[in-house]
């Protein structure tokens, strides 16, 4: 009887052996698996900062563009003005000096005439 006992001994020895080994297995996978998993992570986040920080550049692009051209375009439309000034001031001086070109050929005309 105690060879029996003895043999089933061995053999559930033996069988949880195998057991271990194979949960030990298990875990070396499993943790291969996660390791992989949180280096698969790690890259989805690296690239989503990648495209956020590119997102940001761009943004602060776009509106360091929009500010140079709000720029020009109010320095144009200042020139413009300017120039319409000018040009108001020379047809206000020339609309004088034919006012007076005009008075002065009347007051020939009348001193001719007298």
């Amino acid at each position: 009887m105690k060879k029996v006992y003895l043999g089933l001994f061995a053999v559930l020895f033996a069988f949880n052996a195998q057991a271990f080994d194979l949960a030990g297995s298990l875990n070396k996978a499993a943790a291969k698996v996660d390791s992989a998993t949180q280096k698969v992570e790690a890259t989805k986040a690296e690239n989503e900062a990648k495209k956020a920080e590119q997102a940001a550049a761009i943004e602060a692009k776009k509106a360091e563009v929009e500010k140079a051209v709000a720029d020009k375009k109010a320095e144009v439309e200042a020139k413009v003005a300017e120039q319409q000034a000018e040009s108001e001031a020379k047809k206000a001086e020339q609309e004088a000096a034919v006012e007076n070109v005009k008075n002065s050929l009347d007051g020939l005309k009348d001193a001719l005439t007298k």
